[in-house]
């Protein structure tokens, strides 16, 4: 979406009414030419020619045809695709001159125009319908001036539109293209939140949960209401690859104003040091809000998930805590409240989302850490224990270093030394012994070679005897 300069043709007004007249006609049901003639030759009766028509009659033809607009669902009929546009291009041109832009009478036509559209998109089933319907929202809202307040209405429109009969992913609304609106458009601060959940609700039921917290994430910097931080919670924690809650948390305000629901899911990723005891908790926590999970209406946020995360998170820890860089089926098991049998399958979930690196070893039960995910400090508090295991691992390092340091140090000590005469010798004796063995080698080779010649005439000869008999 591109900010745009109108460039309307000169019309005057009685032929502005007969164009879109004309244009309406084509959308009536069952049109024939009789009623084409009716009713554009009602709208022609009260624009004739050289009567001069007053504001207040022209507001009352413009409000008329703005009705039939409704009526017809945003008269997307047409002969053509582009003669639909332009006529609503050009309405949008006539109700601008005809109506003052900041009056309550032009906001309501805009918007009873913007409705009937999307109405006509959804309702009509066919995918060029709701293209030249998006392409009008589209249309409209560049030609509103780029702070009216009624931009949003439209832009909400378009969204919902896509969301329900297209796909919402051809209208990319970047976080800085939408802060930037919001600085533009001449709304209050709660009319500007009230835009962000209606968009935050539509991105979610089309399943971007991604896009969703993004938005509930700028919602929040223009107003901490509990209603948005639960959400921003429940939606963050329904996707998958999301273990981390800082981005939400880190918000000024935001952990003053938790209520006791969202503070105690919180806290389960925020137990310090609990690697078996995070999952029990998370498993208790599910049971006793099963009924409070069902009624959130968040998709993918299930007690299965809460668990689920908790469990990566435990794994991700014992990875992290463990000195020798493996780790045994067992303790993984209980750590995680799993089957030994499910091991393999939990580790491959945390490769896949990318908390480890690692490698199975079947025949001796073992996982082998390669590398290791940061998680944020939400999730992953750095405590007395963790210094001392850094601590360990920088030593055993710095050990491992001055040992390789050891080791060329001596080598360059050999290479500096100069060669004896002894060691000239035992060249000189190792060169002739070498000679020796190569000879033998040769004469070896020879013999070989004889033999195999003599055991081919051999059979040649037998070959012949057997062929003569």
């Amino acid at each position: 979406m591109a900010d745009c300069i109108p460039i309307a043709p000169e019309l005057p007004f009685r032929q502005q009414v007969i164009e879109l007249a004309s244009h309406l006609a084509r959308s009536l049901p069952n049109a024939d030419q009789s009623s084409y003639r009716d009713f554009v030759g009602t709208y022609e009766g009260q624009v004739k020619e050289n009567e001069e028509i007053s504001d207040e009659q022209k507001k009352e033809i413009v409000t008329s045809l703005v009705g039939k607009v409704g009526e017809l669902k945003g008269a997307l009929d047409g002969l053509k695709e582009a003669d639909v546009e332009s006529s609503h291009l050009l309405l949008q041109y006539t109700l601008a001159t005809t109506f003052d832009p900041s009056s309550e009478e032009y906001s309501t036509s805009v918007k009873n125009v913007v409705e009937a559209v999307k109405k006509g998109g959804e309702a009509s089933g066919k995918q060029s319908r709701v293209d030249v319907a998006s392409r009008i929202l589209n249309n409209t809202y560049n030609h509103l001036p780029i702070s009216s307040a009624l931009r949003p209405f439209v832009l909400i429109s378009l969204l919902s539109l896509l969301s329900t009969s297209s796909d919402l992913s051809v209208l990319p609304l970047s976080s800085s293209t939408l802060k930037s609106s919001l600085k533009q458009w001449s709304i209050s601060s709660s009319e500007k939140v009230d835009f962000l959940t209606k968009a935050s609700d539509l991105y979610t039921s089309y399943g971007d949960l991604n896009k969703s917290l993004e938005i509930l994430l700028i919602a929040l910097t223009e107003s901490i209401d509990q209603r948005i931080i639960e959400k921003s919670i429940l939606i963050n924690l329904s996707i998958q690859s999301k273990f981390e809650l800082d981005d939400i948390l880190k918000i000024q305000g935001v952990r003053e104003n938790l209520d006791s629901k969202s503070k105690s899911l919180i806290g389960l990723f925020e137990s310090p040091d609990e690697v078996g005891g995070q999952v029990q908790k998370s498993q208790q926590w599910a049971k006793e809000n099963a009924s409070w999970i069902e009624s959130a209406g968040i998709p993918g946020f299930t007690a299965d998930s809460v668990v689920r995360k908790l469990r990566l998170i435990a794994l991700h820890s014992l990875a992290a805590k463990s000195e020798t860089r493996q780790l045994e089926y067992a303790p993984i098991a209980q750590a995680l409240s799993i089957d030994e049998s499910d091991v393999e399958a939990w580790v491959i979930d945390a490769v896949r989302s990318k908390l480890i690196s690692a490698r199975i070893s079947q025949p001796l039960s073992l996982i082998k850490i390669q590398s290791i995910s940061s998680l944020s400090s939400s999730t992953n508090k750095f405590g007395g224990e963790e210094w001392k295991l850094l601590e360990k691992r920088l030593n055993e390092w710095k050990k491992s270093v001055n040992e390789a340091r050891q080791v060329v140090d001596e080598a360059q000590k050999l290479s500096e030394q100069p060669i004896s005469s002894n060691q000239n010798q035992q060249r000189r004796g190792g060169n002739t012994t070498q000679k020796r063995d190569n000879n033998n080698r040769q004469k070896d080779q020879q013999q070989q070679q004889h033999q195999q010649q003599d055991g081919q005439q051999q059979q040649t000869s037998t070959e012949e005897v057997a062929a003569t008999a």
